[in-house]
């Protein structure tokens, strides 16, 4: 045994450590700590000795009252402070005279479907550019049947038909759609007056005894319906276009292959008058000047068309040979364009003399439509090339094309609405059409 003695050491002496006083054996004590003494650290009794302290455990990351100043704002220009409460850092108080991110580049709507941008500089918005001129515009609209343009609203209204059809409404100022003006129907040929107040709707939709097609006040936004006693066989109206403001031409669908009433309305008081029996789906479009309204029977296969003249209440009957789907009219009723399987037939003004342009199945136009205000005719190809080109209506020659891109249009089919419809503004600017399955496209017609 080693021996020491007051405590001086006579050898070596390994001397045990004397015991803490409050130190039981396995309890564990805790004390405050921290920024703000809101932490904890502990020790634990063993063998009579207390441990060291475990590192301070601190929920807080500044002291309560301190203040720190720091650079704020859309550039870290901007001077700011923020206080520290129970702990925490406050949201910081800043002063930014900045309006906007350097060199951000914000574009903004102007006119109708154009643009103008302007840039960030120093932290200001720099002065707008000039209004750039606008660009085509495609939309996707499930169910897409017909559509016509609102110059005086600045819209376009676009029929859908399955699932509880719409008349739906974009906006081509904001480009986006507002509140639909029908609902709950199965849409189809729509038309605006030639005062622009007024829509016309066809409407596939019947209940025996009756079909119908609406009326909507653009003005009101109501809404009101005219019915007509269904004929043998007729099903839901399927074209309705005015020839005047309280005039109209309305086609009929009919169950089967048959013969259903081209009716002329009265708007004022819903009479109906039945002109002639047309085939199934017969199309209808106006000159622009308000005289003639051709027509297309889509289900013959002599491919049967003809022309109205609205003042004298006459028609004039001519065929292709060919299953037609729709026809245009020039402007001043001179000239007809009808699409078939065989190619575009374009008519004079006596219904003869066509001339064929495209390849039977392989090159043809499956929509055509008139330009109000010159003497150009829009024609929607499908086939090995899909496009959208423009024709002088004086030579038929090619003077430009709007779009070329494949897939653009289906197949030519012998349904109107199916893709290729096309209509224009009546200052001549616009060209809307349909697209492949669901597209709506809006077009300039002069880039």
């Amino acid at each position: 045994m080693v021996l020491c003695l007051l405590g001086v050491q006579l050898t070596a002496c390994d001397a045990e450590p004397l015991p803490d006083s409050d130190c039981v054996n396995g309890t564990t004590e805790a004390s405050a700590c921290g920024l703000n003494d809101r932490g904890a650290q502990h020790r634990t009794c063993a063998a009579g000795q207390w441990s060291d302290l475990t590192p301070c455990e601190d929920p807080d990351v500044c002291v309560d009252g301190a203040e720190e100043s720091l650079a704020c704002g859309l550039n870290g220009r901007g001077t700011g402070t923020r206080t520290c409460s129970s702990g925490a850092w406050g949201e910081p108080r800043c002063e930014d005279k900045d309006k906007c991110r350097d060199w951000d580049l914000e574009t903004i709507r102007c006119g109708v479907l154009a643009t103008q941008s302007r840039e960030c500089t120093s932290g200001q918005w720099g002065p707008l550019g000039f209004c750039d001129d606008p660009a085509p515009l495609s939309l996707q609209v499930p169910g897409r049947q017909d559509l016509i343009h609102d110059a005086r609203r600045k819209r376009l209204y676009i029929t859908t038909r399955e699932g509880g059809g719409q008349v739906r409404v974009f906006s081509l100022v904001t480009g986006y759609f507002d509140a639909p003006l029908l609902t709950g129907g199965s849409f189809l040929g729509i038309d605006l007056s030639p005062d622009g107040d007024t829509l016309i709707v066809a409407d596939g939709g019947f209940s025996a005894p009756r079909n119908w097609i609406h009326l909507i006040d653009l003005k009101t936004g109501t809404s009101r319906r005219i019915e007509f006693d269904l004929e043998s066989g007729e099903g839901g109206t399927f074209m309705a276009l005015f020839t005047s403001n309280t005039e109209a031409l309305v086609s009929s669908d009919y169950n089967g292959s048959g013969w259903s009433p081209l009716r002329k309305v009265d708007l004022v008081t819903g009479a109906a008058t039945s002109l002639a029996l047309a085939a199934v789906n017969t199309m209808l479009t106006l000159s622009a000047d308000g005289s003639t309204v051709a027509y297309a029977q889509s289900n013959t296969s002599s491919g049967n068309w003809g022309r109205y003249k609205v003042g004298a209440q006459t028609f004039a009957n001519a065929m292709t040979g060919w299953f037609v789907r729709e026809a245009a009219v020039s402007r001043d009723a001179s000239q007809y364009a009808v699409p078939t399987y065989n190619g575009l037939y374009v008519f004079n003004s006596d219904l003869a003399s066509p001339t064929l342009l495209g390849t039977y199945a392989r090159q043809l136009p499956t929509g055509a439509v008139y330009s109000p205000v010159s003497d150009e005719l829009y024609l929607a190809w499908t086939g090995a090339k899909t496009s959208i080109d423009v024709y002088s209506t004086k030579t038929l020659r090619k003077l430009r094309d709007i779009e070329l891109k494949p897939g653009l249009f289906q197949d030519f089919s012998d349904h109107a609405f199916s893709g290729g419809r096309m209509r224009v503004s009546r200052d001549g600017a616009w060209l809307f059409a349909t697209t492949g399955t669901d597209g709506v496209v809006i077009y300039p017609t002069r880039r």
